[in-house]
């Protein structure tokens, strides 16, 4: 069963497993909406808890981005770089109302999936904190102007958990130039993570950006929890 929750305009999907200490938090486009009888299967075949963060469709560019940029190109809007305050709004609000709502108890592993600019906050906030163990990015947007440059620089913090990664073939064939870098991009920080003993999973397939989201999504669960 599906409870929904609202909190400062994100819709939470929350699907409770009884018995399992394990949360999955993801981090979806609101334009995207995941079908609720599948996070209900993949709370069955994981055994997992599952909330779903939708984030509204005009605060994406906005609240996932780590630093202000402009668009990309002529006439897309500016990305206004408030990933710490999403954060913090994700860790003292979103997460304990959830974990309310699914009535899970102490010790509680969180992990993180995340598409696109979710993809890119996922692997920015786990390098932040340990408020999730395992993380997913799916077509991570690494090619975000200074992530690179930042992530190079960045000393790689000690971690338990695993880091997925997942990225369409034709994604690096994009018509937009600075799309372009996303498989050097990705390849790269997925070699600097396992450098630093990372457990770490990196898989092409097929298709662009936005191919076959339900079956990408299922790889991930795949990906953090079948060994």
């Amino acid at each position: 069963m599906v409870k929904e929750i609202d909190i400062q305009g994100f819709k939470c999907c929350c699907v409770a497993k009884e018995g399992s200490h394990v949360v999955t938090y993801m981090i979806y486009p609101a334009l995207v909406p995941m079908n609720e009888s599948w996070l209900e299967k993949m709370s069955a075949s994981y055994n997992v808890n599952v909330v779903m963060v939708y984030v509204p469709a005009d605060e994406w560019n906005d609240v996932l981005t780590p630093w202000p940029e402009p668009g990309e190109s002529k006439g897309f809007p500016p990305f206004a770089g408030k990933a710490s305050d999403f954060l913090n709004l994700l860790k003292n609000d979103i997460l304990p109302k959830c974990e309310k709502t699914l009535e899970v108890g102490e010790n509680i592993e969180r992990d993180l999936i995340g598409v696109s600019l979710s993809g890119l906050f996922t692997l920015w906030e786990w390098l932040q904190c340990d408020t999730f163990r395992n993380i997913g990015s799916l077509s991570g947007s690494f090619w975000y102007k200074g992530f690179i440059e930042w992530f190079e620089k960045e000393a790689i913090p000690e971690k338990k958990g695993k880091a997925f990664f997942l990225l369409g073939t034709e994604e690096p064939k994009a018509k937009i130039i600075a799309y372009q870098s996303v498989g050097k991009c990705t390849e790269e920080i997925v070699e600097k993570l396992k450098s630093c003993g990372i457990t770490t999973q990196f898989e092409w397939v097929p298709g662009n950006h936005f191919s076959r989201p339900v079956h990408r999504a299922e790889q991930a669960f795949m990906g953090l929890y079948k060994s």
